[in-house]
């Protein structure tokens, strides 16, 4: 049963929270890109979002979007919101979106059109491509970074969380500044483990092997600390 919600966008420590609730013993999703499409493609008009009853917790888009219709489905979660001083977070996004990154689906791709001596934009637009652009334009009405509009939308969507969630369901953490076990153990009612804080993405991202938020991480399976 879904008991954290990850309401933070992109480049905001999503996936150092992530590590850290798997670290806690968590069964947790990042940046999924399987349980939403629906809803995404427009094929669902009255959507259930029941859909994460086998896990634990769901962090950064597109769940974060769906932040107040999962709080509605799951009404015992904890909703955690991770922020970022607006300017850092817009160069940081800006340097993740436009950069050409090469995803482990398309290397395929341009190995195989390689061997068959063909050009890979034959192969049109890859699935994972394609999610992505869909992702990006739901939440900021542009696949490519346009910064008014991006940052815009990224400071209504924290204030509309802050506002819209009770604050005893709430917590806020900026990753970056320091956040970390203190903060979020007792929001969730764990120990804090010996063990540092994870710290995923802290340097500019590489161009060639970087995908951050575009790019699910693995659910762990590990044993689930009691509270």
């Amino acid at each position: 049963m879904l008991r954290v919600i990850g309401a933070g966008l992109g480049r905001t420590g999503t996936r150092s929270l992530n590590s850290a609730l798997q670290v806690l013993g968590l069964r947790s999703i990042h940046f999924d890109i399987e349980r939403l499409n629906d809803i995404l493609e427009g094929a669902t008009i009255a959507p259930d979002f029941r859909r994460y009853d086998d896990i634990d917790a769901v962090t950064d888009v597109p769940a974060a979007i769906f932040y107040r219709e999962l709080a509605e489905a799951y009404p015992e979660a904890k909703v955690v919101l991770t922020v970022r001083e607006v300017e850092s977070w817009w160069r940081s996004i800006e340097l993740h979106f436009t950069n050409n990154r090469i995803t482990n689906e398309r290397r395929l791709v341009h190995r195989i059109a390689g061997k068959l001596g063909v050009p890979a934009s034959v192969f049109g637009e890859l699935p994972f491509d394609s999610f992505r652009r869909r992702v990006r334009h739901y939440v900021y009405g542009s696949t490519t970074p346009q910064e008014y509009l991006y940052k815009k939308r990224y400071l209504e969507h924290n204030a509309l969380v802050m506002a819209t969630i009770a604050p005893e369901r709430l917590l806020v953490m900026d990753i970056g500044a320091g956040d970390g076990w203190q903060k979020l153990c007792p929001f969730l009612g764990y120990d804090v483990p010996n063990v540092a804080f994870p710290h995923e993405h802290t340097s500019p991202p590489d161009a060639a092997n970087d995908q951050g938020s575009d790019q699910a991480a693995p659910v762990l399976q590990v044993a689930r600390n009691p509270t």
